[in-house]
């Protein structure tokens, strides 16, 4: 008991040592200047260049540091153990990594990365109403790329030969990448905005609003369809089950009679019209039933050969991993790899953490998945009861992280920071407990 507290001292006791300037004028002004920084960030994110990244993360990352050194440490919370469990497998995997430069690297990625949740939980525990703005941002963010990606179909963009499947019959089709200039990029980015977007349009209250949320939430389902990315498919699929079947629980005891014909026949029209547009669209059609083809699938066959490859440095990595970092795979990989299967990654989240971070990585996250899933249900458990009100931005976030979770199964897009900060937002949202006082004030804004 004594050796847990003096590690929770030493992670603590450094907060606070500023306190005395905590009532200057700009000190007070720090909220304004995290809720701003995170929507500059949020809004641009899929438009930044590498160097404007990295110094919104540097900021972002200056920021916390400066706002923690100026206010009395508070408590870490479930959810900021389960992330410092993480960030200390990350240190020993990089200690033990037979290529430690490059996992020095991707360590210190991971740790730009966890600086956008730490900011995040300050602000939306401090003030809660926060997030509508930053995910006002985000939503904006994602209706420009949805629209730039779209203006492709009126030849405005010259297509990527390299994302083509030359043994594939759809060659010549062409898929949305927008500004990403990935097509499974862009679905993985636009994967948790169109639940978000249909919890902000159920959640928020001026008309206007509502339509923002919609048509960005249609704008962008659409633009994911297109990009014909079955893992991005996969991933919306998954997030749009989460979300009913989110709804309908809750929404279950006030569902009699006329209302809950209404429902069913929602659900109904939801599906029927999803299997509409797959028998009208055949390029739908071939690359859904593609899916089912195995290894006489290129692209599948190319996925299989790389798993096989992970699994072996896998086993000769068993506890510690490689080292976080894609860094560090592309160094570890071609001594594993089959001929002519060069990869950047593992093409699977889970097989990617267990082989950077080794199998105490693998859990941790999944820690993290499960325990954002189960405060998210807890906190719209607790909001419903004190307020009332259903709040469909915690049943859209929840949708937006199994979404993400389901395309990472059989892709690796959640390594690149467009796709990643989101999944952090999402996880700081649902980790973070409101001041329930005046809540549903703020909620209804």
């Amino acid at each position: 008991m004594k050796s847990d507290r003096s590690v929770v001292s030493v992670l603590l006791d450094w907060q606070g040592l500023g306190s005395r300037w905590e009532r200057t004028p700009l000190t007070r002004r720090l909220p304004l200047l995290a809720g701003l920084l995170l929507l500059s960030l949020f809004t641009a994110l899929p438009f930044l260049s590498r160097p404007g990244m990295v110094l919104l993360l540097l900021g972002n990352g200056l920021l916390w540091f400066s706002w923690s050194l100026l206010e009395p440490p508070g408590r870490i919370g479930s959810m900021g153990c389960w992330l410092l469990v993480f960030l200390a497998v990350a240190v020993v995997a990089t200690g033990f990594s037979p290529v430690p430069r490059e996992a020095l690297r991707g360590l210190l990625k991971l740790v730009l990365y966890l600086g956008v949740w730490a900011l995040a939980a300050r602000l939306l525990t401090r003030c809660r109403s926060w997030w509508n703005p930053v995910l006002a941002g985000l939503l904006a963010g994602g209706l420009a790329e949805a629209v730039l990606a779209l203006r492709q179909l009126q030849g405005g963009a010259i297509a990527l030969a390299t994302w083509s499947d030359t043994a594939s019959i759809l060659l010549g089709t062409e898929r949305l990448y927008g500004s990403l200039g990935n097509p499974n990029l862009l679905g993985g980015y636009l994967v948790p905005v169109v639940p978000l977007a249909v919890g902000a349009a159920l959640h928020w209250r001026s008309w206007p609003s509502r339509l923002f949320a919609a048509v960005t939430g249609g704008l962008a389902g659409l633009a994911l369809v297109l990009t014909y990315s079955r893992g991005a498919w996969l991933g919306l699929g998954a997030s749009q089950v989460c979300f009913l079947l989110l709804w309908g629980w809750f929404a279950r005891p006030g569902l009699q009679g006329r209302r809950q014909v209404i429902f069913c026949v929602l659900l109904l029209a939801t599906l029927m019209l999803a299997v509409a547009t797959t028998g009208l669209l055949e390029p739908l059609q071939v690359r859904l039933l593609s899916a089912l083809s195995g290894r006489g699938d290129s692209s599948i066959n190319f996925r299989i050969n790389v798993w096989i490859a992970a699994g072996h440095m896998l086993r000769d990595y068993f506890w510690t991993g490689i080292g976080p970092g894609q860094d560090a795979f592309n160094r570890i990989y071609p001594l594993y790899q089959q001929p002519l299967f060069n990869a950047l990654s593992a093409y699977s989240m889970p097989l990617e953490l267990a082989v950077e971070l080794g199998i105490t990585g693998l859990l941790a996250g999944i820690g993290i998945f499960c325990h954002a899933l189960h405060q998210g249900l807890r906190q719209f458990k607790v909001s419903l009861a004190t307020t009332g009100e259903k709040d469909w931005r915690q049943i859209g976030a929840m949708a937006a992280v199994v979404g993400l979770g389901a395309h990472g199964l059989v892709d690796t897009v959640f390594l690149r920071p467009e796709v990643q900060l989101i999944w952090w937002l999402c996880i700081a949202f649902l980790a973070t407990s409101p001041s329930w006082e005046g809540f549903s004030r703020e909620s209804n804004s």
